[in-house]
């Protein structure tokens, strides 16, 4: 009867995955169907992925600024020309796959903290309403890859620092590596990590070498593959950077700001104050970058669960967690005060691992009898409103960009001079080519076409946001009438105008 009863709790498992990871599939595809113009990013992935077959990786790494790391192009290219799809759905179809193995693993994770079966129902749930992880299901971006990998390889470092074996260790080393030819910040997470092993109570030195074996044999074969071939090192220069001249990297910029914040807003009674204050600024600025990528409502729920102390945990995750956070917290931290700057997907690593307190304590609020009868309903109210925001798209329409660019592809010639100051138009407009990144710079300053400088060019495309049309200097330049316009109900538009010779 035990058996008979272990038997059927684990087919009851088998069905949570097998129902979030359909679910996953379902939600990729609907992103898929109702993206009607890439994001930007995914104009150098894809186009760089294409130059591969045209003129090679050399070539293709020199073409825009995410091809510097090119694992995630190759990999487009790989799967397009295996499967003979275009390079566009092959990507989409990569990245469905990567968010359904981040899924899956954020489901196991929850489970190896101790969750119940009804809890891994609601790590289900938790993961598949994630507002910011589904709002980025649309994004051609390779940091799909990096979360997925990146979740793989927590759940074998808990396995590992509970029984350490080499399978769990070269499983972390290989996941972990993984992540970080997607994003070269998993690089730090490879070097990091293992240090972990120095708070362990035996055998730390051995469990370090068995952490870093594949490091270090994999290290070795790309200085002899670097060194013998003088290939392009792509973005390993900017771990190297931050290794030897992080520090100074980031003292030189908090006192930059600081002194700009003394000179330009304080008064000269606060201005002794400005390093305190700017300090306050960052954590500020930090904590609610945070909460907003984590939702409001996830982040109540997980302070509620550590105050209740719901998730049991034992030294070895607790170790790997904390880890894993600390990591993520200097890694971006770091980069909001060298670069003034944090974008909402680079927080995402960190609030996974913070979301998987949310489900136990959705088990304790469904549980507790003592707690007022509304508190339940109001917080899945809230959850759903805040997954709607994720899975449908409330905000403005850009399909007036690729319509832009499609008008331009079926009406002019090959040799016609375009300027726009959208990359996106230009990209649908099938008219740049590999020069389109190099253009796009250009363009994306209009005082190149400020002061009659429009008249060397056969089209201009220019995008304009609302009520710009009456106070844009350029627009006022111009003599003729536009002979397209294309916008949204917001007011956005892309304004064509010919240009008479």
């Amino acid at each position: 009867m035990n058996a008979i009863a272990r038997s059927k709790n684990q087919n009851n498992i088998y069905l949570i995955y097998i129902s979030a990871i359909a679910i996953s599939i379902l939600l990729s595809l609907w992103m898929g169907i109702r993206t009607t113009v890439i994001n930007p990013d995914a104009i150098c992935y894809l186009e760089s992925a294409n130059m591969i077959g045209t003129d090679g990786l050399h070539q293709a790494m020199q073409l825009c600024g995410q091809a510097k790391w090119p694992f995630y192009s190759l990999l487009i290219y790989g799967f397009a020309t295996f499967t003979q799809l275009s390079s566009l759905i092959a990507a989409n179809i990569l990245d469905g796959l990567f968010s359904l193995i981040s899924v899956a693993s954020f489901i196991y994770l929850v489970r190896l903290l101790g969750a119940s079966r009804r809890t891994l129902w609601l790590a289900a749930a938790t993961i598949l309403l994630a507002h910011q992880f589904n709002s980025v299901r649309e994004y051609i971006i390779r940091d799909h890859g990096f979360w997925a990998f990146y979740l793989v390889s927590i759940s074998a470092c808990i396995h590992y620092f509970r029984s350490p074996r080499w399978s769990y260790a070269l499983l972390w080393s290989m996941s972990i590596m993984i992540a970080a030819l997607f994003r070269i910040e998993g690089a730090l997470f490879l070097v990091g990590v293992p240090m972990l092993v120095w708070f362990q109570p035996t055998k730390r030195f051995a469990q370090f070498l068995q952490l870093n074996t594949l490091t270090i044999v994999a290290g070795i074969g790309v200085a002899i593959l670097l060194f013998s071939s003088h290939h392009e090192v792509g973005r390993l220069t900017d771990i190297e950077m931050q290794l030897a001249h992080g520090y100074e990297l980031l003292t030189h910029q908090f006192l930059v700001a600081k002194a700009s914040l003394a000179h330009n807003v304080l008064s000269p009674y606060s201005a002794k104050d400005a390093g305190l204050i700017l300090s306050l600024l960052f954590f500020v600025w930090y904590l609610q970058s945070v909460i907003a990528n984590l939702s409001l409502i996830y982040a109540v729920l997980a302070v509620y669960a550590w105050s209740r102390k719901l998730v049991r945990l034992d030294h070895s995750a607790k170790l790997v967690i904390v880890g894993y956070v600390l990591v993520n917290l200097l890694v971006t931290a770091a980069f909001l005060i060298e670069n003034m700057f944090l974008s909402k997907r680079y927080l995402i690593a960190l609030t996974l691992i913070l979301m998987l307190w949310v489900p136990f304590a959705l088990e304790a609020l469904i549980t507790e009898r003592k707690q007022p009868r509304w508190v339940l309903p109001v917080v899945i109210m809230t959850i759903a409103v805040y997954a709607l925001g994720g899975i449908f798209d409330f905000g403005s329409p850009k399909t007036y960009l690729r319509e832009a660019g499609q008008w331009l592809a079926a009406n002019t010639q090959d040799n016609t001079k375009i300027y726009s100051n959208n990359e996106q138009v230009m990209y649908y407009s099938h008219h740049f080519g590999h020069t389109l990144f190099q253009q796009s710079r250009l363009f994306s300053d209009m005082t190149e076409v400020a002061n009659g400088k429009w008249k060397q060019y056969d089209y201009l495309a220019l995008r304009v946001q609302k009520n710009e049309l009456t106070n844009n200097s350029i627009i006022q330049e111009l003599t003729m009438s536009p002979v397209k316009v294309f916008g949204n109900k917001h007011g956005d538009q892309v304004v064509i105008y010919q240009v008479s010779r």
